[in-house]
């Protein structure tokens, strides 16, 4: 008996989960920003995305409606390089959700440890000085035009907010398809393999639950600015996924009830 009730709360808990994880992809509505930001428009039918400062609400909804890793389309740029923050509000699923640039603050509270530590991981870096690398993350270089490397990852370019299967909201950041640049002003002791990868950084708060999402895995875009250059921009679409507070909710009665059965039985 007791392992029938304990099953029970289980199949409980996957069907709660299971029946939002059913519906259709639901695309942010915004209906805010606070700050500076950058629409970069798909304007034209080849690759190229045209920059619109300041657009407006109506240019930023349609910059994030019906993009997907695949193919992203627009984005929104929040803030620059570090500069004063930038807010993008709105809601999704009777949610409310806000995104948020960084600033130097954001990264002094120990985001920088981790942010260096994850992108050491991802290129196979496994012996580095912790305070060299961030001696370096902190320093302006030539190579990334005269900024330092926590500038160039501050100011995320959103290309879609949407809430599908999964329970969670999937967001789209575009950015460089080869970051090697970014990660070697991280780690100049050593060599990083060309190709790496890594994102920018965006700080959200999905119905209360905040968490700073970044990724180290780019998707080929299929669109760019500055196309004709070397090193043309947003070639790469970073996917970076936050969860809905209520499936953490689920997940834990889930095993609570996989806890209590198992007491009992005992």
């Amino acid at each position: 008996m007791n392992a029938y009730r304990n099953k029970t709360k289980i199949a409980l808990a996957v069907l709660a989960l299971a029946a939002s994880a059913g519906a259709s992809a639901v695309p942010m509505t915004v209906t805010g920003v606070s700050g500076n930001y950058i629409v970069w428009q798909k304007l034209t039918l080849g690759p190229s995305l045209t920059a619109a400062p300041n657009a407006g609400l109506a240019a930023i909804q349609a910059a994030l409606n019906g993009g997907n890793a695949a193919t992203p389309g627009s984005n929104v740029e929040l803030s620059k390089f570090g500069g004063p923050i930038t807010s993008l509000t709105g809601n999704i699923n009777g949610k409310p959700i806000t995104l948020w640039s960084l600033d130097e603050g954001d990264w002094r509270g120990g985001l920088d440890q981790q942010y260096i530590q994850a992108a050491a991981n991802s290129v196979g870096v496994t012996s580095f000085d912790m305070t060299n690398a961030l001696n370096a993350f902190y320093t302006p270089t030539a190579n990334l035009g005269g900024r330092a490397p926590w500038q160039l990852v501050s100011d995320p370019n959103i290309s879609y907010v949407d809430m599908g299967a999964g329970h969670g909201v999937n967001i789209g950041l575009a950015g460089f398809l080869d970051a090697t640049p970014v990660l070697q002003a991280m780690f100049p002791s050593v060599v990083v393999p060309q190709g790496s990868q890594v994102s920018e950084v965006v700080r959200v708060d999905l119905d209360g639950l905040q968490k700073y999402l970044y990724g180290f895995s780019a998707t080929p875009s299929g669109v760019c600015a500055g196309c004709t250059t070397p090193y043309p921009s947003y070639t790469g679409n970073y996917e970076v996924r936050i969860p809905e507070p209520e499936s953490l909710a689920l997940f834990g009665i889930g095993l609570l009830g996989l806890f209590l059965g198992r007491r009992r039985k005992i």
